[in-house]
This record gives C-alpha cells, structure tokens and sequence, in this order.
C-alpha cells in the first residue's frame, strides 16, 4: 500500500508540473501577438485546445509579417522610385506626364490630349508674320511680277500754329506710309489691329499733292525706314514745341491721318508702278480729292542714281548710303524702275508719275509674264481689298487706323473728309 501510495504521489506531481509547463508555453505566445490578436473578430476561449493555438501561430506569423516589417521598405522604395520614372518622361512630354501623375486611374490619361491641340496653332503661329497670317498657297498665286505688297496710310501735317487747316494751303508736308506685308498674307475679320512692331518706310512729299495724270512729275523721298508703329507715333506723329527769339513759342501739329488702303509694287517691261485701292475713309471726300487721291489709282514710279544731281528744288544734304550691290544695278543711269531694296535706304529718291485715276492701269496686268496658275495683279489688290473691308468693319469702321497705328482714337471725331472741320478733341 506505501509503494501503490508513493507511485500515485510521484505520477500527480509529474502531472501536475507538465501542466504548469503547458501553461506557460501558451502565455508566453499570447504575448508576442497581442495587437494581431486584437484585430480578430472575437476574442478566443481560455479552454481551446493545443492545435487551435497552433493555428493561430500560424495565421498571425503569416499575415503581420509583411504587413509590419517587409511592406514599409518596397514602400518607400517606390515611392523614390516613382519620381525617377517621371522625371525620365518629362523629357519628351512634360505635359502628359504632369497630367498622369494627377489622375488616380489609369484610364484617365486620356487629358494627355489637350498637348495635342497647341501643336496646330504652334504651325499657325509659324505661319505668322508680323502679325499677319500667311499662306504658302496664297503665295505660290501671287503673278510674279508683283515686288511688294502691303497696306499704306496717307498722312498731313498742317502748318506751324495751324489747328484747323481749311485748305492744302495750310499744309505744311504730305506723308505716306508704306508697311510691307508677305506676298502671302492673308488678311480678314479675325486679323485684328496692324502689329505694333510692324517694319514701316515714311516717304515724303514735298509738293503736298499726288500727281494725277501723265504730264504731272513730283519728287519725293525716304524720310525713314524700319520704322515700328510705335516709332512712327513717338518720332512722326507727335507734336512738338519749340522757342524763337523773333515769334516765341512755335507749336508744330502733329501729322493727321487722312487714308488707308492697300497697295501692290509691280513691274512691267518697262517701268513700275504703284497701285493703290482706299479702303478708309469708307467714302472720300474733298480732303482725299485735293490731295490727288481717289478709291483707287496708280502712279509710274522710278528711283533716282544718286551719282547724278537732282533738280536744285529737290535737293538732299546727304545721299542714301547704298551698298555696291545697289549701285552696280544703277550703273550710269540716272533712273531705275523702282524696286523695294531701292526705298530701304534714308534719303533715297524717287519720282513719282500720275498714271491712272479710278482704275488700276498697267499696274492690274501682268503684260503676258503671269504664269498659267497665277493670277492678275489687279485680283490679288481686289482680294486685299476686301480682306481689309472685312478687318476694318470687324474692329472699328474707319476708326481703325487710328488702332493701327496705335493712336488714342477717342481724340479724334474721325477720319477728315472735309477742311474746316475739328478733327481732335481734348
């Protein structure tokens, strides 16, 4: 019975410690996963067996694992690792890229097509010159023998102290102004105001009026050239004020616009020719008259070799300063049918022939050199024509020439058709 008693004695004790041990093991887990363990649905019974402990262990070592220590890292790594490709497409198309990077989705992408729309107007705006549109089309009709073609403003400038000319008598100069356009330009209702940085000539004339028929010879010449709008309105336009010992205080006015229109330099066989077409005022009045211009007409215009004196009436104290390339086509003639290099130069001169009063002349023909898919120069002066009627009429009626040449038009009551008449205002 002792022995039977000491067995049973030794076998609970063994029990008893296996059981203490077992119940250590499994605290000891339960403390390592705790937080996992609180993410669990339901808490877990004290009286679950080995196996489902088991299990857990098992879950819990798979999922925290990546979830805690392993997903931070490739984290970080693509989150340096995204700029990097970014940067590498920026090169090529930084716009796209920009709006990727944006959009969660990668179905929307799709923005990536507003880059595509600048690129017309980028070929539009190569297309441009000077702020005219032009078309290589256009061009390839133009008749070769037209040189130059553009739009022209007539200008005066009265006398000294004379506010309100009543007659070409107070006229003190007679200006025109030549700004050359490409001989594709294409003008219309979307064109808008002359450009400000436009390349202009300012010719004068000393004799005021226009010649108006054949018997009828002026002289004239380059005032200046590669002048800007802007230019013109602060060197040309602008009044001035100035002290004599004799009179005191002499206002000299500033020039006045009185006309624009369009105009084409073309060649014959023999000469050339100046042709015009006015396009404002929309209707002439006695002002256009008595200054020799009608709605349209064109003059014989021939450049003078500065190797030969003028006429003494029409002398200049200094000579264009032409480079040999120029002269060499003069030679020893003493005048050249004008071409526009000629009229490049400050102090050229020139002279100028009436030739046609209401109509074009010669200068709307070509005289048989137009090639087979070309068209008459007088055309391509219409086409103008209406292309200006159609700008003017989109911006401003006749005011418009005040816009292009960059004048306040609120200081004016218009365009003069008729001496006497206030044509500023304070």
């Amino acid at each position: 019975m002792a022995r039977t008693s000491s067995r049973r004695a030794a076998q609970k004790a063994k029990e008893a410690i296996s059981t203490t041990s077992e119940t250590g093991g499994k605290a000891s887990v339960g403390a390592k996963r705790k937080a996992p363990e609180q993410k669990a649905p339901a808490p877990k019974k004290e009286k679950k067996e080995e196996k489902s402990h088991q299990e857990e262990e098992v879950t819990i070592e798979n999922k925290p694992e990546p979830k805690v220590e392993k997903p931070p890292e490739p984290e970080l790594e693509t989150k340096e690792k995204q700029p990097e490709q970014s940067e590498e497409k920026v090169e090529p198309d930084a716009e796209v890229d920009n709006v990727s990077a944006k959009s969660p989705k990668e179905g929307e992408e799709a923005p990536a097509a507003p880059t595509s729309t600048p690129q017309p107007g980028a070929q539009s705006e190569r297309n441009v010159e000077s702020g005219i549109r032009n078309s290589e089309e256009r061009e390839d009709k133009v008749s070769s023998n037209v040189l130059e073609k553009g739009i022209v403003y007539f200008f005066f400038r009265p006398r000294v102290n004379v506010e309100d000319p009543e007659g070409v008598e107070d006229v003190a100069r007679s200006f025109f102004v030549l700004r050359p356009m490409p001989l594709g330009a294409e003008l219309g209702s979307g064109q808008g105001p002359v450009d400000k940085d436009a390349r202009c000539r300012l010719l004068l004339l000393p004799k005021k009026k226009f010649p108006t028929s054949g018997k009828e010879r002026d002289m004239g010449f380059v005032e200046k050239t590669n002048q800007s709008m802007k230019d013109l309105q602060e060197n040309f336009v602008a009044g001035s004020t100035y002290q004599t010992s004799t009179r005191g205080e002499r206002h000299v006015e500033e020039a006045r616009p009185y006309a624009e229109g369009v105009y084409a330099l073309t060649s014959t066989r023999r000469a050339s020719h100046l042709a015009y077409v006015l396009t404002i005022p929309h209707e002439i009045g006695e002002i256009q008259e008595n200054f020799g211009l009608h709605q349209r007409g064109s003059f014989i215009v021939q450049s003078k070799n500065p190797k030969y004196p003028g006429p003494s009436f029409a002398r200049l104290p200094k000579e264009p300063e032409y480079p040999e390339s120029v002269m060499e086509k003069f030679g020893d003639l003493r005048w050249l049918p004008l071409q526009p290099e000629f009229i490049e130069y400050p102090n050229a001169q020139f002279l100028m022939i009436g030739e046609a009063q209401d109509s074009l002349g010669k200068a709307a023909t070509a005289e048989g050199g137009k090639k087979p898919h070309e068209i008459e120069p007088g055309e391509e002066l219409e086409r103008m024509e209406h292309e200006n009627e159609d700008r003017i009429q989109a911006l401003d009626g006749d005011s418009t020439i005040f816009l292009d040449l960059g004048l306040d038009a609120k200081k004016y009551t218009g365009v003069p058709t008729t001496w006497g008449a206030e044509e500023t205002t304070a």
